[in-house]
């Protein structure tokens, strides 16, 4: 972190922001509120998110799943119809309320935890690993360890699946300060990469992936854990 902030606070913080913003987290997806950019700017974002959602529903992920940092669920709900077990992390509580509000019945199918995912150690591995909107919040030095820790979950072969925002070079920096609805102010990890960058940075861990990009808005990385 070369932005004159301590690490461990900013992430303490991010994880605060997080949490009270489970009640809106949604409206992004809703295009509600503060993300409201009107009926073309709207038009358009839809337009790159239902090719992003279609690209990752013929990913091939299959088996028993587990995925990270699934907040309020707007991917679970497209992975819980389609696998024998899924297994869901995030470290707010109140994301995976709404996370489970929104699966309804289907919940009791999905094994939940709370966990922060900057110390986390796989316990087995599964088939696949699919987390969306991510990596971004991952600061450069916690990179390499966080997919070392994606590869460590994953069998031989198994699936990795990101959904992440799409970036053409590195920002100028990696933090980006995000206000609530009450008006209260945070600092966070905003830290979006190049498909470049992405596919070094998975290699490095043993994920040998690719980088489709949609518009300006969202990237979809896939790929498997390298045999050998």
């Amino acid at each position: 972190m070369d932005d004159g902030v301590s690490l461990e606070p900013l992430l303490r913080e991010q994880r605060r922001y997080y949490s009270l913003r489970a009640g809106e987290y949604d409206d992004a997806y809703l295009r509600k509120g503060q993300h409201d950019r009107g009926a073309e700017g709207n038009d358009d974002w839809l337009d790159e998110m239902t090719r992003l959602q279609r690209a990752f529903d013929a990913v091939e992920i299959a088996g028993d799943v587990i995925e990270l940092a699934a907040g309020t669920g707007a991917w679970t709900e497209r992975l819980v119809g389609r696998v024998r077990s899924l297994t869901v992390l995030d470290g707010s509580p109140e994301m995976l309320d709404r996370n489970r509000a929104r699966l309804g019945s289907r919940a009791k199918n999905v094994d939940y935890a709370i966990v922060d995912l900057f110390g986390w150690r796989p316990p087995r591995q599964w088939d696949a690993c699919v987390f969306g909107f991510w990596l971004c919040k991952v600061p450069d030095e916690r990179v390499d360890g966080f997919l070392t820790a994606v590869a460590d979950a994953l069998r031989t072969g198994g699936v990795v699946c990101c959904i992440d925002k799409a970036a053409r070079r590195e920002p100028p920096t990696e933090l980006e300060y995000r206000t609530l609805k009450d008006g209260r102010a945070f600092t966070i990890v905003d830290h979006p990469r190049p498909p470049a960058v992405i596919v070094d940075r998975f290699a490095v861990a043993g994920l040998d992936v690719a980088v489709e990009t949609f518009g300006d808005r969202f990237c979809l990385v896939s790929g498997t854990k390298r045999r050998g």
